[in-house]
């Protein structure tokens, strides 16, 4: 954060979001009272977090040690992926997805603890766990967040690491897969029943009827494996009916989530809006202080100047009355 001291940065990073302006200013006020105008400046430039940052931010100071397994577990990943280590990445994103979640409630307590009326259902916890995955991903996200001076909710889209571990996820959605029955192999045992007494008719032929009676004894024993597997029981047959229903329903859901999703980003952009607003109104009710009082200076010099000036006329004219006074 520049010159910000680090004690500073976790004073403002982890109050309420609502409470960051104006502890922002009021610090950026103290030190410039103290004579340190760049550092003020400095601390005036420093923005407003979202919710969801304020909840990373809070991980960071509050619980640097989660993070710090955060950052063990991106290097894990990376070299697994490196070194292409199927079971260990499936192993890994188990793990990073435990994690995630952990830290994500591990959050919402500190905020609840440092703020009682707040209700968990309500934070933004889907865009934690964003941002923590993407930190994952992104050594400057990382950063970051390991500073704790996250300012707004963040995703990784790149590739490398994070597709890695957007595949690996595709592991555990066997269970939503379409069920599919396969056709049986139709059974040949008419032939079956029917070859051996066509052999008997032509069992006088001597060499060749042996021959053929070795041949059909072959037939019939390949004959009986379809037999047995025509007898094995059916897997259960879906409706297509309920299949299109199940289709239909998960369209739905991802129509919902995608409206969810729109609706949390219009919230943050809005929020992110208001929040820039209120730090350019601020500016410039520090530009407006400041102007009032140079114009207050500058009107003090002026009454001043024009006292001097009546004095001097004053003085002049008793000069050219005492001249006057000697000529007459």
């Amino acid at each position: 954060m520049g010159e910000v001291p680090e004690e500073t940065v976790r004073e403002l990073y982890t109050a309420l979001p609502e409470e960051f302006t104006s502890a922002r200013d009021a610090a950026a006020a103290a030190v410039k009272a103290a004579g340190h105008g760049a550092q003020a400046t400095a601390i005036k430039r420093l923005r407003r977090p979202t919710v969801a940052a304020w909840l990373v931010n809070l991980l960071a100071h509050r619980a640097p040690e989660r993070i710090a397994e955060l950052t063990a577990l991106a290097a894990e990943l990376r070299d697994a992926q490196r070194q292409l280590r199927g079971a260990d990445l499936r192993a890994l994103t188990v793990r990073r997805r435990e994690l995630l979640s952990a830290l994500a409630e591990q959050a919402a307590g500190l905020a609840v603890r440092a703020q009682p009326a707040l209700s968990p259902a309500k934070l933004p916890l889907a865009e934690v766990e964003q941002t923590l995955a993407a930190a994952l991903a992104d050594d400057e996200i990382a950063a970051q967040v390991r500073a704790g001076t996250v300012v707004k909710a963040v995703s990784y889209t790149g590739f490398g690491a994070a597709s890695a571990f957007g595949g690996a996820d595709t592991e555990d959605e066997g269970d939503d897969a379409d069920v599919v029955v396969l056709p049986r192999r139709p059974a040949r045992t008419a032939r079956a029943r029917t070859a051996p007494a066509h052999d008997g008719a032509a069992a006088s032929a001597g060499g060749r009827a042996g021959r053929r009676a070795a041949a059909q004894g072959d037939r019939s024993a390949d004959d009986a494996r379809p037999v047995r597997e025509a007898r094995a029981p059916e897997p259960p047959r879906v409706p297509v009916g309920l299949r299109r229903e199940l289709e239909s329903a998960r369209e739905a859901e991802q129509r919902a989530r995608g409206e969810v999703d729109r609706a949390r980003a219009a919230e943050t952009a809005g929020a992110d809006e208001l929040a820039e607003i209120r730090d350019a109104l601020a500016a410039l009710e520090e530009r407006r202080s400041r102007a009032q009082q140079e114009a207050n200076r500058r009107r003090a010099a002026r009454t001043a100047a024009e006292r001097a000036l009546a004095a001097a006329v004053r003085r002049t004219a008793k000069a050219q009355a005492a001249i006057d006074a000697v000529t007459a």
